[in-house]
């Protein structure tokens, strides 16, 4: 009984919870006939170029790496976005969620 409500909760607590990753493989361009590799990454958000094992942050709230099988992003904003009685607002500055009373939108709920 008490693994079914661990699970339970678990499963709750998964379904509150937003956040997601991308990957994209790199694609070979054909030059004179042949495939050619790519050297580096290709911001899917911006278009900037990137190094082989570098990391960086984006204006969309994501944080990208970027290898030599592709370009994977996650969000960086994720966690619990349901808290009774409030409205969860994304804050593009800081990247993280913040909650307002939903009966009073100018009036935080922490």
């Amino acid at each position: 009984m008490k693994i079914l409500l661990s699970l339970t909760a678990l499963s709750l607590t998964l379904a509150l919870c937003q956040g997601f990753c991308t990957f994209s493989e790199h694609k070979a361009e054909i030059k004179d006939g042949k495939p050619v590799l790519p050297t580096e990454c290709t911001d899917p958000y911006d278009g900037s170029k990137h190094p082989f094992g570098s990391k960086w942050n984006t204006a969309q709230c994501m944080e990208c790496t970027c290898s030599e099988r592709g370009v994977g992003c996650c969000s960086r904003y994720g966690g619990i976005v349901d808290v009774p009685g409030c409205k969860a607002v994304l804050n593009r500055n800081t990247c993280k969620y913040e909650f307002y009373k939903l009966d009073d939108p100018s009036k935080p709920c922490f």
